[in-house]
Parts: C-alpha cells; structure tokens; sequence
C-alpha cells in the first residue's frame, strides 16, 4: 500500500479509516454505556419531584448522551489514549519503543475490561491492516501473537496510520471522531435515541472535538484518564444478564 503524502489523500485515508464502515472491531463495545442504560442511570429522563418521568425524553436522552461523549474525549481519549496514539506515530519505524508504549498503556489503564478493550480492538485493526499488507502490520501483529506486546489501540492507531501515510492532525481527528461515532452507534443500538439524535448529538460535539485538537498532545508524563462512572460500569458489566456488547 503507498503512501498518500498529500494533504487530499491524507484526508482521504482519514475518512476511510474513521468510517464506521472499516471493519476496525469497535462495534462490540459500549465503553460502559450498556451497563449506564441498564441501571438507568443513562437514557432515562430525570424524575419530577413528584416521581414522575417528564414527557419529551428525546431532548433529554441526547444531552446525556452528549455529556457521556464529552466526557470521554476529554477525560481519557485526549488526556490519554491521544498522547500514546501521537508518541507512536513519531515512533512508528521504531519497534522497541512502540513496544514500550504498548506496555505502558497496558500498566496505566486500570480497570481490566478496557485494557481488554482496548486490546482486542487494536488488534482487530491490526489483523485488518495485516490482510490489506499495510506496512508494519504484520511485523507488529507477530509481537503480539507471540505475546511480547498487548496491541493496544491508541499504539496501532499511530504505528498504522502513519505507515499509510496520514498526516499527524488527522490520526487524531480521525481517532477521536471514531471514538464519537462508536459512542452514539452504541447508542442507537442500545434504543437509547435515534439516528438523527445521535447526527444531532455528532454535530453538538464538533466544537469541542476542534478545540481540543487545536490543542497539543499532553505528554506522555501527564498522560491520564478519570472517568469513574463509566469504568465502574463497564466492570460490572460481566454481572450483566443479558448483554449485546462485549463490555
């Protein structure tokens, strides 16, 4: 696969992969949304105080979802995952520190249904790229068959990205506007909205998804993410009866 350095085809290349479209794995996850509905505590209007629920819960419903959004870009995706998405896309002809990056997303994400999250993702995205013999693909795909790295999404985000040539501003725009779009997928899969709420909902998002882009990276020094309700949640979600996501 050739590289496209141009700005239009580094666009181009940054619209394929943020399509939803792309089979990239991220489908199967909610990210803690599925529990958040399950317990109420997410797609249910506030009660009255009365106790009643108030007619017109659209409205309601997508500003939560907006909020939850909102929260996970500015509280993991660009305090975190970004940091280590941009470190190895200056790292990407550089295995042994793609590999360190790799272990240190493993060490910082807490909770064991992202880390497990965010593996099987990166490495589904990885597999992808591995078939389309994306370079760099397969090399890094063996490490992580044979267990000397975890392939943790923000790491193959980089590594892939920038061997097919996609221009550093848009790996993270197309990174975070994936991370929106799986958001509200789950959403509407989850019967919490629909698909012109979650458009509404993608569009109410963009002026804080531009100025959080215009920002650089933080480092990988003050790399974090705090969003406790949503790692709560997808921790008890294995305690789920029923479950259409993976977590």
């Amino acid at each position: 696969m050739n590289r496209a350095p141009t700005t239009l085809g580094s666009s181009l290349l940054a619209l394929q992969q943020a399509d939803s479209f792309f089979p990239g794995g991220a489908v199967a996850w909610s990210w803690g949304l599925e529990t958040l509905v399950t317990d109420a505590q997410l797609g249910t209007p506030p009660a009255t105080p009365s106790g009643r629920r108030p007619r017109g819960i659209r409205h309601n419903r997508s500003e939560q979802v907006r909020a939850f959004v909102e929260g996970q870009l500015r509280h993991r995706w660009n305090s975190f995952d970004r940091a280590f998405l941009d470190a190895a896309w200056q790292a990407a002809d550089d295995l042994p520190t793609l590999m360190l990056l790799d272990a240190q997303v493993e060490a910082l994400t807490l909770a064991e249904e992202l880390r497990q999250g965010s593996r099987r993702v990166g490495q589904s995205l990885l597999g992808v790229h591995a078939a389309l013999g994306t370079p760099g693909a397969a090399p890094y795909q063996h490490q992580v068959v044979a267990a000397a790295t975890p392939g943790h999404l923000p790491v193959v985000q980089g590594l892939i990205w920038h061997q097919l040539g996609m221009h550093r501003e848009h790996c993270h725009l197309a990174a975070a506007h994936g991370l929106c779009t799986a958001l509200v997928s789950a959403a509407v899969r989850l019967g919490v909205m629909g698909h012109v709420d979650a458009q509404r909902v993608l569009t109410d998002i963009q002026p804080l998804l531009l100025e959080l882009l215009d920002a650089a990276p933080c480092t990988l020094d003050e790399a974090s993410g705090f969003t406790p309700m949503a790692e709560i949640a997808v921790m008890r979600h294995e305690t789920q009866p029923l479950r259409l996501f993976a977590n």
